[in-house]
């Protein structure tokens, strides 16, 4: 236990009742394990029908704070509590003595040969004591839950979808029944209680953090798209509320780390909040998984330490697009013409009046007409969305997949592809698909890897093809209309299944080098050392190949892929230092090189079958994709 407790002098005899046996211990202990694994699963009914209920009376209640505590009072205004607050207060209760009873009974410093009676009833030690330190850390465990509580409430006051709305609820149910984690027969109860803790304050500011700048973000947009005012016409329908400008308010009566807002604003947009949650339970999951961490406390720790990575990683987010060069940032992040909903509708009235065909204008085919043209523009709207969504997530996989290459000894070249011109293309007479190797059975040969490295990352589809199919611009008006009039649609699909490609591929790498690791032996044999005499020999290629001795200078850390047979037949330990196997990495440009040279064969073929008439590199290309 945490600290100690002062002895306040004799205590009656009849305290000796404090004392349990062996049954109440094993009672406490399945109390104990069933308390901080319960959870409560939300059975859910629709508002209207709740309303429905005759026999509900609490329909109006509300409550308010005063000196950090929170009152109930119902539709006349009289101080209540309900019946299920009395239950769970008296379950609290009981919790509490059981675990007081436990700690008092795991107190051993008063065990001795000549041990009486009183002694051995621990009747010295200050129970009350204990039960208010436990109270105490009780009470701030309810306080950062309910600050937690109140931050996903916010965003729920928010949503209007019926099914965001549940989940938000089933999040906040979660956080009620949520109890810190004990270790079964040790005494660091308020350990256990302060991890608890801090882990919900990091859960606040995260949430907090990331419910204020989606306000923001939000704010901004709506201003935007109602910077003309309301026109009360057709054009205002399918447009975001506008903001009612009144005095803010807050929706809880305390202090909430949220930002304030009007009384008329909402963002439904934060019904996505609940992914927070979501996201960070799977990311514990996984680390458990990884660290086998089995006790309450590594368990806790290991939250703990997520929790930090996360807010730490939200306060030094970069912009995805500065990983990418001026032109694809001007091209396809800048949000001044495709985010904006009026230069979007005035992009489509321009495109319907362009057209030439006076005759189609006037036949029955315009409403066919019209209505390919709206769902052009809703699909680009989508293809840049999930283009840039996808390419941000890639540029994140990319610094992951340099930091293991690194760690196993290979260079960012690994990663680049570069590209070829279709008009300048050459006929490659070895391009074939290599068989599933070893990355270091393949790099014996120094013409095998191209050491490109660009200056930014690269779009996926501009390792392809940059002057057709990669050509593409939102940042204008007449880039937009040039998508809508030709085959910008499919150009942009094609763009988007690469960019997929690449960050599967991305992803695919990243979890085989994380996953795959050997284990540092301090005992070796004459044996092991023949058995890897080759896997040596092809890792020093390997090394003089890539020119960076520096990440090789811990090479006799892992010898082989095989396990190490000791003569004393004793495992190494658990906890040696680790380094990720060469034999895992897997180099990107290998993988992509020998498709892009068959489709470039392919399209030279093509482009020699074709008659004279049809010399031209566009017509060829185009023919080629029909």
């Amino acid at each position: 236990m945490g600290p100690a407790y002062d002895v306040k002098g004799n205590v009656p005899s009849d305290v000796i009742d404090y004392v349990i046996n062996d049954l109440m211990c094993d009672v406490i202990s399945n109390v104990i394990q069933n308390w901080q694994g319960s959870k409560m699963t939300l059975s859910f009914v629709q508002s209207a029908q709740f309303m429905e209920f005759s026999e509900v009376e609490n329909h109006t209640d509300f409550y308010m704070m005063e000196d950090g505590i929170i009152h109930t009072q119902d539709q006349r205004g009289a101080f209540i509590m309900y019946d299920i607050a009395l239950t769970d207060l008296q379950e609290l209760q009981e919790q509490i003595l059981l675990m007081t009873t436990h700690l008092i009974e795991e107190d051993k410093s008063n065990e001795s040969s000549n041990m009486d009676l009183s002694d051995w009833a621990h009747v010295r030690v200050d129970r009350f004591a204990v039960i208010l330190d436990l109270w105490t850390w009780e009470s701030a465990l309810l306080e950062n839950k309910q600050q937690l509580v109140e931050g996903y409430y916010e965003a729920y006051q928010h949503v209007l979808d019926p099914e965001e709305r549940f989940a938000l609820a089933q999040v906040i149910t979660d956080i009620m029944f949520r109890r810190p984690l004990f270790d079964i027969g040790s005494k660091d109860f308020l350990n256990a209680y302060r991890d608890e803790c801090q882990c919900l304050r990091l859960h606040i500011q995260l949430v907090t953090n990331v419910i204020n700048s989606q306000i923001e973000c939000q704010r901004e947009f709506i201003k935007k798209v109602w910077r003309n005012g309301e026109n009360g016409d057709v054009y205002d329908f399918g447009l975001p509320l506008n903001i009612i400008t009144k005095p803010l308010v807050s929706l809880h009566t305390s202090s909430s780390a949220v930002n304030n807002v009007h009384l008329l604003e909402f963002h439904p947009s934060l019904g996505s909040i609940y992914l927070i949650y979501r996201t960070l339970e799977h990311i514990c999951q996984e680390f458990q998984n990884i660290c086998q961490a089995k006790a309450a406390s590594q368990v806790a720790s290991l939250e703990k330490q997520v929790l930090l990575m996360a807010l730490n990683e939200w306060k030094s987010m970069q912009d995805p697009q500065s990983f990418y060069s001026a032109n694809v940032r001007k091209d396809l992040f800048e949000d001044v013409v495709a985010e904006d909903p009026l230069l979007i509708r005035e992009i489509c009235l321009s495109a319907l009046e362009s057209e030439t065909d006076e005759e189609k204008r006037q036949s029955r085919a315009r409403p066919v007409f019209v209505l390919d043209t709206f769902s052009k523009i809703l699909e680009l709207i989508t293809l840049r969305h999930r283009l840039i969504e996808t390419a941000a997530e890639t540029a994140v996989l990319s610094r992951t997949y340099k930091s293991y290459a690194a760690e196993m000894g290979f260079s960012d070249f690994h990663l680049y592809l570069r590209p070829v011109h279709f008009e300048f293309a050459s006929h490659k007479t070895e391009a074939v698909q290599l068989p599933p190797l070893f990355i270091t059975a393949v790099l014996g040969e120094e013409s095998s890897v191209d050491r490109y490295i660009p200056s930014t990352n690269l779009l996926a589809i501009h390792e392809i093809d940059e002057n057709q199919i990669g050509k593409f611009s939102f940042w204008t008006r007449d880039g937009i209309l040039q998508l809508l009039h030709k085959s910008g649609v499919e150009n942009m699909q094609v763009a988007l299944a690469c960019q997929i490609t690449q960050k599967n591929a991305l992803l695919a790498a990243a979890q085989l080098a994380s996953l795959c690791h050997t284990t540092q032996s301090s005992m070796q044999s004459m044996d092991f050392k023949n058995t890897s005499e080759s896997a040596m020999a092809r890792r020093k290629s390997s090394a003089m190949i890539e020119k960076n001795p520096a990440c090789w200078s811990i090479t006799e850390m892992q010898r082989s892929l095989t396990p190490v047979s000791h003569a004393s037949g004793i495992p190494p330990p658990v906890n040696m230092p680790r380094k990720r196997l060469p034999e895992a990495f897997v180099s990107i440009q290998l993988e992509k090189v020998g498709l892009r040279d068959t489709m470039l064969n392919m399209f030279i073929q093509k482009k020699q079958s074709m008659s004279t008439a049809m010399r031209n590199p566009v017509s060829v290309y185009m023919h080629l994709r029909e």
